[in-house]
């Protein structure tokens, strides 16, 4: 697999400057490819497809991957493109410029002087789970199970385990809507991450202006003392602001333009009024209030909603510019999504 492999966008008059740093494959310089006031930076690739990869060579891409990115946002606000995103040639990499300068142009205006901060709070769970069992009724529970035999007391270690994780929920809950709150007034914009731990409080990006770094780390501090320095709290970055911001380049495959076709049950010939008021009329029959007990409604709504958007899609690519390629963008303040359409490629 060859082509072009994008970092992110930026707004620069070099056309064709080389940055001082390897992309993917390390030995591949990073450059610039300019349209007007917009510069892609990318590399060239040459290798098998992401997904044919084990994880670990995954991993060392995403690494290198956002090493590029971290190092351009030095000297550049820096529009993040999905990692993974591969053009096949220059003039794919000029037309995307091309046909997405408005949106991009926004989109930076937006995150200048702007960056992302990464804010986890872990806890000593031990410790947690130990002032949990303490509580009253958890407490008179483990006390009780503790004074019977171990084969009859199946029913009230279920319960116990229960109540402890409600417990838990409840405080873990209760403690990020503080530190969220407390910190939210510094910051622009934040979103929480997934907590794939029990030791995990919280994990929030939040998306800073420069000028409030210093205020938003003394804030971090002022929470840290709200809590009796009971909570870890650890900060990463600043960062481009991947949590708010995405380019996808998405090449839309024609059998699956053909499968929504027939799905919304349209003519060959069909415009975007035609894919709305066939989803609506399909929609509506399928809807899972209309279709009570039937297992199947569900994911078939899900299916003709997934069908239109992509019919949508290409209708809008068709009308602009006759191609079978889309972008999203999503970015606030700007839209939540755009699509953009650009050079037509054979899905």
């Amino acid at each position: 697999m060859d082509g072009k492999y994008i970092y992110g966008i930026i707004r620069t008059n070099d056309d064709n400057g080389v940055l001082d740093i390897s992309g993917l494959g390390r030995s591949n310089p990073v450059y610039l490819k300019g349209y007007k006031d917009l510069g892609c930076v990318l590399s060239e690739y040459s290798g098998i497809e992401f997904s044919s990869m084990p994880k670990e060579e995954i991993l060392r891409c995403l690494l290198t991957h956002q090493t590029v990115v971290e190092h351009v946002m030095k000297k550049h606000t820096v529009l993040p493109v999905k990692f993974g995103t591969i053009l096949a040639a220059a003039d794919e990499v000029q037309q995307l410029l091309a046909q997405g300068h408005t949106q991009f142009v926004e989109a930076l205006a937006w995150f200048q002087d702007k960056m992302e901060l990464e804010v986890a709070a872990t806890w000593d769970i031990k410790q947690v789970l130990k002032e949990i069992g303490n509580i009253g009724e958890i407490s008179q529970l483990k006390k009780t199970i503790a004074s019977m035999p171990q084969q009859r007391t199946l029913e009230q270690r279920i319960r116990l385990g229960q109540m402890v994780k409600v417990s838990l929920d409840q405080r873990r809950d209760s403690y990020r809507e503080q530190m969220i709150s407390f910190l939210k007034p510094m910051a622009v914009d934040a979103q929480s991450n997934t907590l794939i731990s029990d030791e995990l409080v919280m994990n929030v990006a939040f998306l800073v202006e420069k000028a409030s770094l210093e205020e938003f780390n003394s804030r971090l501090g002022e929470l840290n003392d709200l809590f009796h320095n009971q909570i870890n709290f650890r900060i990463i970055g600043p960062l481009p602001p991947y949590s708010f911001a995405t380019v996808e380049v998405i090449r839309l495959n024609q059998l699956k333009i053909e499968e929504a076709r027939q799905l919304l049950l349209l003519d060959k010939a069909f415009s975007e009024p035609d894919v709305r008021k066939a989803y609506r009329r399909l929609a509506a029959e399928a809807h899972t209030d209309c279709n009570v007990g039937d297992t199947l409604a569900k994911t078939k709504f899900i299916k003709l909603h997934q069908a239109s958007e992509l019919l949508t899609s290409y209708c809008r690519g068709q009308a602009e510019s006759g191609n079978n390629l889309l972008i999203n963008i999503k970015c606030p303040k700007v839209e939540e999504v755009q699509h953009l359409h650009f050079a037509e490629i054979e899905g």
